[in-house]
């Protein structure tokens, strides 16, 4: 399990180094879900949890967010699984994403960086209106 979570983790990062570059202005628009990730085991890693929990985490929340309204939506949420991965959404992440298509938002899941980035950048295109 190892393995995913650094590859995972090593896309995304360089996602956001890539997205803070080619769309500086759009910087503070972009967020990570801190909800993944391992918190620690026994009662530290419980309270991690709960203080995530209570502080507005949310279960399946999508990767990335860029909270910036383009074309007809609102903002864009992608569920990012690494390249040459094998996992695939659980029903939580699908029904999280149909949720935020299903109220104007454009919701996708992707798998490696370079598809990140090309729908990320289709995204920032879209025309506002």
């Amino acid at each position: 399990m190892r393995g995913y979570w650094v590859l995972e983790g090593t896309e995304q990062k360089d996602f956001v180094t890539w997205f803070r570059g080619a769309y500086p202005e759009h910087a503070r628009g972009l967020r990570v879900s801190q909800n993944g990730g391992y918190k620690g085991k026994g009662r530290a890693g419980a309270i991690r949890s709960a203080k995530a929990k209570a502080q507005g985490a949310v279960k399946y929340e999508a990767d990335i967010a860029i909270l910036i309204p383009r074309g007809k939506f609102g903002s864009f949420l992608a569920e990012h699984k690494g390249a040459g991965q094998t996992h695939t959404l659980n029903d939580g992440q699908q029904e999280y994403l149909d949720y935020h298509n299903s109220i104007g938002n454009c919701a996708i899941s992707t798998r490696g960086y370079d598809v990140l980035v090309a729908a990320t950048k289709t995204y920032m295109d879209l025309v506002i209106g």
